[in-house]
């Protein structure tokens, strides 16, 4: 059994997917596979896929004949792993040759649960890189404090899947997956493995490049990632509860940024067949119902807000929310 399986989730690709794979298997740590589902891929992705698997023995491929979805594409590599630790890269970003054996040195070192690292962003057009801290601002480059509320701010602060090495009995012991048809997949997941994650560590080092302005990917178009987001903050209001995860103040920030993703429906236009103001409808239904999990001061807040919310039209409650997120904080 490897100590690491790589999961590529891959989707017309073939502009990158090259250079994506010659960067994993030129790494200097050797003892990994590497596990590509091919999403349905309408170019020539997977014949590029057949072709590396023909030359290295490590390279495993999936291929599916109905499109996915990369949330689900990506559940279906976490549960092809073998290895002791899981490295999600894209198809479309690269590793540099110290990435899995400086994460792994660190993870063994550490007994950590969790390790991440540093990033450069790339500019597909002009090949120049930027360090990820002065592109996002925000971006965290510490080992956040052993609470529910900072490991919460840690998740919020990295949002992305890739750029960490993960130990893979705590994605199956705790049943972590992502949720099918999501677009912002990474958000809940992260949120989920920082709150499992008893011991994390940090590499202060820019080991992966995140390749930016490609327009084939998700990310290029916010309204779908706003909608999916509203969508992920309602499922986890609901999940953490069940999960036993739901302390007053980590649920306190946790409904504001449900009322946040509301309040950000209104920057943008949406199909009728998106149905966004029951969305947002069920929003505030969901917070109502999970409302004992705040504290006792925001509960009476939170109440008050649900309460008003149902005579406000459900296509005004965008609006709505914009008012109440900063009276909320």
């Amino acid at each position: 059994m490897p100590q690491i399986s790589v999961l590529v989730p891959v989707y017309n690709a073939e502009r990158f997917l090259s250079a994506c794979l010659d960067s994993i298997l030129t790494q200097t740590y050797k003892d990994f596979e590497l596990i590509c589902v091919d999403d349905a891929s309408t170019d020539s992705s997977l014949q590029i896929l057949q072709t590396y698997a023909q030359r290295d023995p490590r390279v495993r491929i999936i291929t599916q004949s109905v499109n996915q979805g990369v949330a689900q594409t990506r559940n279906i590599l976490l549960s092809s792993a073998t290895g002791k630790y899981i490295a999600f890269v894209d198809a479309d970003d690269i590793i540099l040759p110290a990435y899995l054996e400086t994460l792994y040195k660190t993870a063994q070192e550490n007994d950590a649960d969790l390790v991440r690292c540093l990033f450069l962003c790339e500019n597909i057009k002009t090949g120049n890189r930027t360090p990820c801290e002065k592109k996002f601002k925000g971006f965290l480059r510490d080992v956040p404090a052993p609470t529910r509320k900072a490991h919460l701010q840690a998740a919020i602060d990295d949002t992305q899947v890739w750029l960490k090495l993960i130990k893979n009995s705590l994605i199956q012991e705790n049943k972590l997956s992502f949720r099918p048809h999501s677009i912002a997949e990474d958000f809940p997941f992260e949120i989920l493995l920082y709150q499992y994650a008893a011991k994390i560590a940090f590499v202060p080092e820019h080991l992966y490049v995140y390749r930016m302005g490609n327009n084939l990917s998700l990310s290029a178009n916010p309204a779908p990632r706003a909608y999916s987001t509203l969508g992920n903050m309602i499922f986890l209001c609901q999940d953490l509860p069940h999960r036993q995860l739901a302390e007053p103040l980590f649920y306190n920030r946790i409904v504001n940024l449900t009322l946040k993703a509301v309040k950000r429906m209104r920057k943008y236009s949406f199909p009728p067949s998106y149905e966004t103001g029951k969305l947002c409808r069920r929003a505030f239904e969901t917070i109502q119902k999970n409302i004992s999990y705040c504290s006792p001061i925001k509960r009476k807040k939170v109440k008050m807000i649900c309460r008003f919310s149902k005579f406000i039209k459900d296509e005004n409650l965008p609006y709505y929310a914009l008012y109440f997120t900063n009276w909320f904080k």
